[in-house]
């Protein structure tokens, strides 16, 4: 009787590892075909990063153009802004001996000065 039972235990083991063989043959088989995808697949990858790339680079630098752009937009601005003041101004002084602006520059220059007292006690 043990040794129908030892029999027994041994068939079961060797049915179980040739189960245990089998589903590892299976997955080893799956993990393969899985890898050959992968290595199919890779250089298409790697071309649409590249690619990818290429755009970024692209985009920013139409961003770095454009912001040179505003820039050189700004100086212009300024310049045009300070050479209608200073157009102003000389007419202002040539049309009124003076007179007129350098009491509007004392006006403008007395309400800087109360604007930041106060501005300070608010702050």
């Amino acid at each position: 009787m043990s040794t129908f039972f030892i029999i027994l235990i041994i068939t079961a083991e060797i049915i179980i590892t040739c189960q245990v063989a089998s589903f590892i043959l299976k997955i080893d088989k799956k993990v393969c075909d899985l890898n050959n995808k992968i290595a199919q697949v890779t250089p298409k990858i790697k071309s649409d990063i590249i690619t990818v790339r290429i755009g970024l680079n692209k985009i920013l630098l139409s961003l770095n153009k454009f912001e040179q752009k505003l820039h050189s937009k700004k100086e212009e601005f300024k310049f045009i802004i300070l050479k209608n003041i200073v157009t102003m101004a000389l007419y202002l002084i040539l049309n009124t001996n003076g007179k007129k602006v350098l009491s509007v520059v004392e006006l403008a220059f007395d309400i800087k000065d109360f604007l930041g007292k106060y501005a300070k006690t608010f702050a």
